[in-house]
């Protein structure tokens, strides 16, 4: 297995990628014309238009690309050529522009790194994340017919394809992007994920957490949304908003300053015990702002105003007022009505980033665990003497997760059947373990698929054969419950969804949340 496990550092290293293959854009011009009108083929960046040289980084920094079909260091020597181009047909607009910022929200590095012109291997991350977050946004937004409704429903779409870490597993730091692709993380990394799809709706995201908790060590905190100059809140542990009028699932949900008028509407997400925040705690919060650094600076201003229409997304996303335009401090204050000057910035990106560099040998182990499967199919050949020579990992697997989360559900439905067969074929030993491992996830993503796709049936039959197979043995086995009983409700079969779940554990990580929408369901089924 040594010959392929190396693959998987640098495979996932910006998640996921191969190096060495270039692509050209379709769309973007490889041939210019000379003076006399002959076409010369293959144009280097420095014959080609901004426009053109623009268009082919997009294209190669997106989700279903980069890393993938393409170099990842080559996009980001493109947007430099861009820039030079630019500069050249606007002079001034390459200088050096500081971010706006209150004072110490970033460092002398990060000041200097933010300031810069010059594009690097972080804003390549980052604008792959954007127009990745945005296929999401836009698929999703399609589903609501309101501000509040679509935000409801980022929150479940996340909540869903984003499993919580069990009790036996070791928390990794994983960024927005990686998360998404491993479908796991904290209720941290849900809060982070939804802020980036929001950020694309062009909506504001912070954390409220407990003024007591001024290290950010607790889980006394819950995601805000500013909609109409109001927040909205949603625990992210229980995969709920948190407000709702009554037991009723489609009740209106109510806006922070209603739900510290009524304090026992937080009173029914309590089980056992009073629920964790208080009203008074939601008073006296703290308010954390979640925005990434990268959308502070001036080059993704001037990026985001030349993409291409077909690949418009948000990548600049003032904190400060400008222009006439208020900022996303001035928008999140008055939303809440606190003091711009107590607003702060949420810190578990940063800390999530810095752990990601250093990560100790448990973690490194975990992370190569979960980014295994993610190679298959391996091809093998087994010479006379029966050595077996595995070959370069064909990576389907990662692709198809890739067009899955960018909305292919019915291709990557159909596709994830080939990975789920590798499962019976003869293979060698550890490879056969490697097959299983990639096979269950299959599985699993397939019910998603259906769920998104809306085959409720469909993913019933699926989530019960999984759950059946499995059992408490599977990797996916509680969200494969929590699943299997929305799936029921969205059909409205609610005491089959609440037999779904009502089988309970202490190390589930899904068991408050279950209880509580059992709750609702009942009251439904009632009516």
């Amino acid at each position: 297995m040594n010959c392929f496990r190396s693959v998987i550092l640098l495979t996932l290293i910006s998640v996921i990628g191969c190096e060495g293959r270039r692509v050209v854009s379709p769309g973007a011009s490889t041939a210019t014309k000379s003076a006399a009108g002959e076409k010369k083929v293959g144009a280097t960046p420095s014959a080609a238009t901004s426009e053109e040289v623009l268009t082919s980084a997009i294209h190669q920094l997106r989700p279903e690309n980069f890393g993938i079909s393409s170099n990842p260091e080559k996009p980001v020597s493109l947007l430099n050529s861009w820039r030079f181009k630019v500069a050249e047909e606007k002079p001034g607009t390459d200088d050096p522009v500081p971010p706006k910022a209150p004072t110490g929200w970033i460092d002398d590095a990060d000041q200097t790194r933010l300031s810069q012109s010059k594009f690097d291997f972080a804003d390549a991350l980052y604008v792959r994340d954007a127009l990745f977050f945005d296929v999401i946004a836009g698929y999703l937004s399609d589903r609501g017919r309101d501000e509040l409704r679509r935000v409801s429903i980022v929150v479940d779409f996340v909540c869903r394809n984003v499993s919580l870490w069990r009790n036996d597993e070791i928390e990794i730091p994983l960024n927005p992007f990686v998360s998404m692709q491993f479908g796991r993380g904290s209720a941290e990394d849900r809060a982070w994920i939804c802020a980036e799809i929001l950020t694309q709706l062009r909506l504001d995201a912070l954390i409220l957490r407990q003024k007591a908790d001024t290290k950010e060590t607790t889980n006394k905190w819950l995601l805000g949304v500013v909609i109409e100059q109001n927040v909205y809140l949603f625990d992210l542990y229980l995969g709920l908003p948190v407000g709702i009028a009554d037991q009723n699932p489609t009740s209106p949900l109510v806006p922070l300053n209603q739900l510290i008028a009524q304090p026992e509407l937080l009173e029914r997400l309590a089980v056992n015990e009073p629920y964790r925040l208080t009203a008074d705690d939601l008073r006296d919060a703290t308010v954390h702002v979640i925005s990434s650094p990268n959308s502070w600076c001036a080059r993704m201003n001037r990026l985001e105003e030349a993409l291409p229409t077909t690949d418009a997304c948000v990548l600049y996303s003032p904190l400060i007022d400008r222009e006439g335009n208020g900022g996303k401090l001035s928008r999140i204050a008055t939303a809440g009505n606190w003091p711009v000057d107590s607003l702060k910035l949420w810190q578990f990106p940063h800390r999530q980033t810095e752990a990601s560099r250093k990560p100790d040998e448990s973690t490194s182990q975990e992370f190569q665990k979960l980014s295994l499967p993610f190679t298959v199919p391996i091809p093998f050949k087994v010479d006379q003497e029966g050595k077996v020579t595995t070959e370069a990992p064909e990576r389907k697997l990662q692709r198809f997760r890739s067009e899955h989360l960018l909305g292919k559900f019915t291709e990557a439905t159909q596709r994830y059947l080939s990975i789920r067969h590798l499962e019976v074929e003869k293979n060698p030993p550890d490879l056969e373990r490697l097959n299983r491992m990639a096979s269950e996830d299959a599985f699993y993503w397939t019910c998603l698929c259906k769920y998104e796709l809306a085959d409720y049936p469909g993913a019933i039959d699926l989530l019960s054969s999984y759950i059946k197979k499995y059992d408490r043995k599977g990797k996916w086995f509680f969200p494969a419950r929590a699943l299997l009983g929305q799936s029921y409700a969205e059909l409205g079969q609610f005491s089959e969804a609440v037999s779904a779940v009502e089988r309970t554990s202490p190390d589930d990580p899904y068991r408050i949340g279950n209880i509580i929408r059992s709750k609702r369901w009942t009251a439904a089924q009632s009516k």
